[in-house]
Parts: structure tokens; C-alpha cells; sequence
């Protein structure tokens, strides 16, 4: 009788290496804006009128006007926010050094194919709107 392969051991080795290699997605994208809070304060489609919008001390984006965008618009542009989140200057300088000079969060527990992922999401709400507004 002839040896059985050891295919356990060639599955991990398939799932390590496609882990290295994911790619950012706009499915994922869709999926990790829901689930990490994008939308209550961007709205569903990102038009930055979210069920926290009123409350919050600076209106959100509207992803539709990439005049909006203050760090870029491209891919890298859109992960890197999500990576650093968005400071605002404070007048009072005990806030200075707390979450409070953030109008955006830090997204930085996600990994960087993840947030290229939301911002790949975040550039298909602008495309999407704008070929909504030219098809009948």
C-alpha cells in the first residue's frame, strides 16, 4: 500500500498564501462600510445623511462631491483617511490631545486591503449616483 499524501498540509500552505494575496473588493467594501458604522453617520449610499449626520459637530461627506474628499479621491487617498482619520484644529488646547479632534475616526484596526476595500466601495457610490442621474 502506497503512502496518503498529507493534503492538510497543502490546504494551509493554499490558505496562507491566499490570505497574503486577498485583493480589496468592492463587495467586501460594501459589506465592511455596514458593518463598521460608515453609513450612520455617511448614509447608505453616501450621500452624508446618516442617522447620526445631525448630531455630529461637522456634516459628513457626501461621497457624490469629490470637492468633499480634503485628502484625495483615489484609492490609496480614500484608505489612507480611513487609516488616520480626519483631525479638526481645536481652540481649547485641552482637547488638543484627545479623540475629540477627530471628526473622523481612525479605521486602523482594519487591515489595509480592507480599507482599500471600503474606499473602493466609497468610489463606486460616486460612480453609481452619477450614472443614475445620466440613464433614464
Amino acid at each position: 500500500m502506497g503512502k496518503v499524501p498529507n493534503l492538510w498540509g497543502g490546504l494551509m500552505l493554499v490558505a496562507v498564501v491566499s490570505a497574503g494575496c486577498a485583493r480589496p473588493s468592492v463587495t467586501e467594501g460594501r459589506d465592511l462600510y455596514q458593518e463598521n458604522g460608515c453609513a450612520s453617520c455617511h448614509g447608505p449610499e453616501g450621500h452624508g445623511d446618516g442617522r447620526l449626520a445631525g448630531s455630529l459637530a461637522a456634516k459628513p461627506a457626501d461621497f457624490r462631491d469629490v470637492s468633499q474628499f480634503k485628502h484625495g479621491t483615489s484609492e490609496d487617498d480614500i484608505a489612507k483617511t480611513l487609516a488616520t482619520g480626519i483631525a479638526i484644529v481645536h481652540t481649547m488646547p485641552a482637547l488638543k490631545l484627545t479623540h475629540h479632534m477627530l471628526v473622523m475616526p481612525q479605521f486602523n484596526h482594519l487591515t489595509k486591503t480592507q480599507r482599500r476595500s471600503i474606499a473602493l466601495y466609497v468610489i463606486s457610490l460616486r460612480t453609481q449616483d452619477s450614472q443614475r442621474s445620466v440613464q433614464p
